[in-house]
């Protein structure tokens, strides 16, 4: 199944050449595997029903700046997107946010959806308790912060590493 929805951006380098991308930055599936999130360099944050093969339009999220990351907790009761740096976290069934961090480049959500993990352009990771939004781990450091930003990161099914 293909589905299409993120629009081509632009990117003009100093050559001055046109260049054009379709770049899916991210995805996360809902626990039960019929919709599935989706961020983009296109600035949008889309949700699709699997089943159908189609994007949920009224769900779509535009943004102002190209979208990082997203993820779905496996209680499908949270969805956290990282915006231009921005993490935000949506409590589904209420719609209430948090913002907990800026300058964050990726993120994973605990296997019991009680924990947020995010690693920053600052070069330190953060884990969060979605519940509070206090912070619980951090800010823990890169093993070589010259390497440049962390792009992925994932907590084991016990939440004891981080990898």
């Amino acid at each position: 199944m293909t589905l299409n929805g993120h629009k081509p951006y632009i990117i003009s380098p100093s050559d001055r050449a046109h260049h054009e991308y379709k770049h899916i930055s991210c995805i996360s599936y809902s626990s039960d595997g019929k919709q599935m999130i989706s961020g983009s360099n296109d600035k949008t944050i889309r949700r699709w029903d699997l089943r159908e093969g189609n994007e949920i339009e009224e769900a779509r999220e535009v943004c102002e700046h190209r979208v990082e990351a997203v993820g779905v907790s496996k209680d499908g009761r949270w969805v956290a997107t990282a915006v231009g740096g921005v993490l935000n976290v949506s409590e589904v069934e209420t719609g209430f946010v948090r913002t907990f961090y800026l300058g964050i480049t990726c993120i994973d959500i605990s296997t019991d959806s009680t924990l947020l993990a995010g690693a920053s352009t600052d070069s330190k990771v953060r884990i969060w308790s979605l519940d509070t939004g206090e912070l619980v781990a951090g800010p823990l450091e890169f093993m070589d912060v010259y390497a440049g930003a962390l792009l992925a990161l994932r907590l084991s099914a016990d939440s004891l590493k981080l990898a």
